[in-house]
């Protein structure tokens, strides 16, 4: 797996994760070199992973000033399969500021992550975040039987590269974003999961409301609200393990749980994200769905070319 993909932390993250679109996954910074995944008991099989194919485009609206400043897309590719027989499914995506926007806020984010067909776990991801004069670019390798993930960050020319421990379960923010999107979430309940950015764990906790009717250029959808809240730590190493069993890591916190985010989710089959509000460094910014639409395999394999 190659050593490149967004996130100006998990906000960034979320953002693409919910709007991502590339126009490749092969042949380009970001692609995987061959490497055997992990070959240690597998996790849960799941099943057909549910969204190959889905193309979802976004408006990236900014709330204070009510202006329109960035497009998202996220795609999801078919399953392919490396030739020393790794298989995964890719799912990408860009962020992109608009016309007179780029002159004051100019975003051009990508991130990629690479997932397991059978258990839906995180086994790579890119991420290249480039926002007015600030570049940089990071690839994570996720080891799930081991607790661990390799990172390799490149920023002004500098290389670093280092592994950390991770809980059970840490997969990178997009796929979570999709993994979400398979459960049936109940009014009321709170549910957590451990998503990993290459910088920092994040212990995110889903607060569960009611359905809602919500507004997009589509029209309207009844859609599932909750709340998203965050709590960054860092991984105390060296991680152990006791007679051939390995355990989570403990966690140093470096910022307490916070709001992170509001969103909302179609209740219909498949679980569309409609809606996502969430709060920056500059402001809150409302990311809705514009479109949803399904791309054949043949049909993207052309637009990759």
């Amino acid at each position: 797996m190659k050593r490149r993909w967004i996130g100006a932390g998990l906000s960034i993250g979320l953002l693409c994760a919910m709007l991502c679109g590339c126009a490749t996954t092969s042949q380009k910074p970001g692609t995987m070199d061959e490497a055997s995944q992990s070959t240690g008991v597998r996790r849960v099989d799941r099943g057909t992973f549910p969204f190959m194919g889905e193309r979802l485009t976004f408006d990236v609206r900014h709330v204070a000033t009510k202006s329109s400043v960035a497009d998202a897309v996220a795609q999801v590719g078919y399953e392919s399969v490396m030739a020393d027989g790794t298989r995964y499914i890719p799912i990408w995506g860009t962020a992109s500021s608009k016309s007179i926007v780029r002159l004051f806020a100019r975003i051009d984010d990508r991130a990629e992550v690479y997932i397991d067909p059978s258990t839906w776990e995180s086994v790579y991801s890119y991420k290249h975040l480039n926002e007015n004069d600030r570049d940089r670019e990071y690839a994570v390798w996720f080891w799930p039987e081991d607790l661990q993930a390799s990172v390799e960050r490149t920023q002004k020319g500098r290389v670093v590269k280092r592994d950390y421990s991770v809980p059970n379960g840490s997969m990178d923010t997009v796929a979570w974003v999709f993994l979400v999107r398979t459960f049936d979430l109940q009014k009321d309940r709170e549910y957590t999961w451990y998503t990993f950015d290459g910088w920092t764990i994040n212990r995110i906790t889903l607060k569960v409301g009611g359905v809602e009717d919500v507004w997009t250029p589509g029209g309207f959808y009844a859609a599932r609200k909750f709340e998203i809240w965050r709590e960054r730590s860092d991984a105390i190493t060296p991680h152990g393990a006791l007679s051939g069993v390995y355990i989570d890591p403990e966690r140093h916190v470096t910022v307490d749980t916070y709001h992170l985010a509001t969103g909302w989710l179609a209740e219909a089959p498949g679980h569309v994200p409609v809606r996502l509000v969430i709060q920056t460094g500059i402001g809150e910014f409302d990311l809705i769905l514009k479109s949803v639409e399904h791309v054949d395999k043949e049909a993207l394999a052309a637009l990759q070319e």
